[in-house]
């Protein structure tokens, strides 16, 4: 029986290379989240990729190998959006800098304000002026609480750049969030390529960097599905989010992210065009195409992250030093203390020898 914990040790903490301080300030976060919730942690050292599974049942925590577990990344997903985005500029498919009419097959509502137009760049990086949401959602918010996006597809999404579009500032002024914007985003690149959103995700993202357990379609990763839950710990249902998806839509591992931070640590001219500073968000933070960069301590961090009704996601890359943090979580971005992994994918990071 000694022999056979000692090799179920062995097995279990090999290649673990966490620091005490680490694990402490992992376990701290979760210790505030609900019952049920798991934590599946990539730490990036270089070439160098430490996970860390951990999961809170009945009060007590406990490690466990999730690494290859599948959650919904929610807004991580606008990141490889903007890949593509990146990856059609550098085939000369679209400019930045172009109108948005340009690439649109039919006239949109408001294609500028006071003389100010919207610009392809403007969708990636929040700029356009759209609204978080488009007008019109109120009703899927409160009725389609657990799931709603689902009745959201693109023809209304079309609808709506054609009658409703509406800007609440001038485009170019200053960022603002914006979900529609990138959505929208997703399946202007559709118009540019001929292609539907999911071939040119698959292509320029998914197959290009290795990603194998990453897919819009959670079908297709069901067996390695973590189920997200409530702030009682209770399971909740899957988000389909149908035109939105290019601005939330994709699930994925640790694994397959920690894949696509080491891909940002080599020589991509793609991934280096999309990390290039666009615009000023807020004071000593920047925006790239897809990536909010924290400018601190005379270091730049790059960093998204993502929620959905019972997931929560963070990533944070410092380039320069090629290190990195992805944390994945099956708790609804609901529950306030899920705010916390923001700050813990920023701490880890800070933490890497």
């Amino acid at each position: 029986m000694k022999k056979i914990v000692l090799l179920v040790f062995l097995l279990t903490s090999f290649g673990f290379s966490q620091t005490q301080t680490q694990i402490d300030s992992i376990h701290q976060v979760l210790a505030q989240l609900p019952n049920n919730a798991q934590l599946s942690v990539a730490i990036i050292d270089g070439e160098k990729v430490s996970y860390y599974g951990v999961k809170k049942e009945d009060g007590s925590i406990r490690t466990i190998q999730n690494k290859n577990n599948v959650y919904e990344i929610g807004s991580i997903t606008k990141v490889m959006t903007s890949t593509i985005l990146a990856s059609l500029v550098h085939e000369g498919k679209i400019e930045l800098k172009k109108p948005l009419q340009n690439y649109v097959p039919y006239p949109l509502k408001h294609g500028q304000k006071n003389g100010n137009t919207i610009t392809i760049e403007m969708l990636s990086n929040h700029s356009s002026g759209l609204t978080r949401m488009p007008s019109g959602m109120i009703f899927d918010l409160l009725f389609r609480y657990n799931n709603p996006y689902v009745k959201y597809d693109l023809g209304r999404m079309e609808k709506y750049f054609k009658k409703k579009m509406k800007l609440n500032r001038n485009p170019g002024e200053k960022s603002e969030y914006s979900n529609i914007g990138v959505a929208y985003l997703g399946h202007v690149l559709e118009y540019v390529a001929n292609k539907p959103y999911d071939e040119l995700l698959d292509h320029y993202v998914i197959s290009k960097y290795n990603l194998s357990e990453t897919s819009l379609d959670r079908k297709i990763i069901v067996d390695q599905l973590v189920k997200g839950i409530d702030g009682d710990g209770k399971v909740v249902s899957n988000w389909d989010l149908n035109a939105f998806a290019p601005a939330g839509g994709l699930l994925s591992s640790v694994k397959d992210m920690s894949k696509f931070v080491q891909a940002n640590f080599t020589n991509d001219p793609i991934l280096e065009l999309q990390r290039k500073k666009t615009l000023q968000y807020k004071d000593e933070i920047d925006i790239a195409l897809g990536w909010l960069i924290f400018n601190k301590d005379g270091e730049k961090i790059y960093w998204h992250n993502g929620g959905t009704g019972g997931y929560t996601s963070a990533m944070a890359l410092n380039i320069e030093k090629k290190t990195g943090v992805v944390i994945l979580s099956n708790v609804s971005a609901f529950v306030e203390e899920t705010r916390k992994l923001d700050g813990l994918s920023f701490n880890l990071t800070k933490l890497i020898d």
